[in-house]
């Protein structure tokens, strides 16, 4: 045998006997585990079945985006949504642009949202623009608000079919009557031009089968020269849209959720029940879980037909006031995700139950929706408690209890 392999035999058993001492220090040995009670995991399922339908009448002025155009959904009816957009009245106009004698040109710019659409995504939609009859603020408009347009004298029209941006010319006619506040030096012009110059509806016409979704940021009203070498960018003041939601079919297990909080699914949650088998556990964690239809989402888009995508949603304590405020527009108490392809959506509820059942929380009612101020149109659908067992919402929990002798 060589000297270093008998240097490496001798390394060997001086590790291995450290090893040893190591192991016998710390081996907690028979004595120790005969003291120590193992904690035990219980999982209980609990089914929801007080369940219910809210519906409310959601805001959609001053959003992220409006929506135009109209789609037949065969699972959530037929929908037309109409724009609203009115310019602001003293824009950043460079003196090489002289609007005095009227002697320039008023367009539209339409800067489409770049991933959204909700429809035939293939199709070509129509549009006609008119001017608005009726008074409207952004703040407060709602899906519901009443308002009124000229149809007898057409502003402008377009179509959409794959592009994003549009630029729509508007009529002289029109363009006149802004240019009079425009130049006007009138001590309370500011509120003429509130409550007399309402601006435009773009409503969708012909065979259009899609909604498209304009962004308020980019989009906006175009002054230029009579050569159009110089141009003045007006800002949109205020906009919004309308929507109405017609033939819409009816399943008893199912539940649609909106993100113009159209419809809510509103759960009770059984306190008492939770209460009288819970009340001396120590909860680890409650998931909600809330399974969704993807196989009907699935079925019902043809061919090159899209509906915008639902990753997550909200869940609402109910509230007796502002309801349309706290549901859509508010912070949300929490979250359901849902993963890639799973089927249900889950959310970490156990600090709200344990407020609930130990705390001062005392609002066994949550709301569930996709409440969203981005102005993109979303929907999607839930089992309720009329589903089956297995596709029913229900409540996992999580107990340790731990184990006497």
């Amino acid at each position: 045998m060589t000297k270093p392999n008998k240097g490496f035999v001798s390394l060997y058993i001086s590790l291995l006997t450290l090893i040893l001492i190591f192991n016998g220090c710390e081996d907690p040995g028979s004595v120790g585990n005969s003291y120590i009670d193992e904690p035990t995991t219980v999982i209980d399922t609990l089914f929801l079945d007080n369940i219910a339908v809210e519906n409310f009448q959601g805001y959609s002025g001053n959003l992220q985006s409006i929506s135009i155009g109209k789609y037949s959904d065969q699972m959530f009816g037929d929908i037309q949504t109409t724009g609203l957009v009115r310019p602001i009245r003293n824009p950043n106009i460079p003196d090489s642009l002289n609007i005095e004698g009227n002697n320039f040109s008023l367009k539209l710019e339409i800067q489409l949202d770049s991933v959204n659409t909700y429809g035939d995504t293939l199709s070509v939609s129509e549009f006609s623009i008119y001017e608005i009859t009726s008074l409207w603020r952004g703040n407060s408009y709602r899906l519901d608000s009443e308002l009124t347009y000229d149809e007898g004298t057409e502003i402008g029209s377009f179509t959409i079919g794959q592009e994003k941006n549009i630029i729509v010319d508007l009529s002289d006619s029109w363009k006149d009557k802004y240019a009079t506040y425009l130049n006007s030096d009138e001590a309370n012009i500011d509120s003429l031009y509130q409550y007399e110059f309402h601006g435009l509806a773009i409503v969708p016409t012909g065979n259009t089968n899609k909604i498209s979704f304009p962004n308020t940021s980019n989009s906006r009203f175009l002054i230029l020269n009579e050569g159009m070498t110089d141009t003045a960018a007006v800002r949109l003041r205020n906009w919004a849209y309308n929507s109405e939601r017609t033939n819409v079919p009816q399943n008893a297990v199912k539940t649609s959720l909106h993100s113009t909080i159209e419809e809510m699914m509103k759960i009770d949650i059984p306190f008492s029940q939770i209460r009288d088998k819970h009340q001396t556990s120590n909860i680890l964690k409650a998931e909600l879980v809330l399974y969704e239809d993807s196989i009907g989402l699935a079925q019902t888009l043809p061919t090159s037909h899209y509906r915008p995508d639902v990753n997550f949603i909200n869940i609402d304590l109910a509230t007796t006031s502002q309801k349309e405020f706290q549901y859509q527009l508010s912070e949300h108490a929490f979250f359901g995700f849902k993963s890639q392809d799973a089927p249900y959506y889950k959310a970490n509820v156990t600090n709200y139950l344990n407020n609930l059942l130990f705390g001062q929380e005392n609002n066994s009612e949550i709301l569930i929706g996709l409440g969203s101020t981005s102005g993109i149109l979303r929907s999607t659908s839930l089992y309720n408690q009329s589903a089956s067992q297995q596709l029913r919402p229900k409540l996992i929990i999580t107990t340790i209890v731990n184990e006497e002798n």
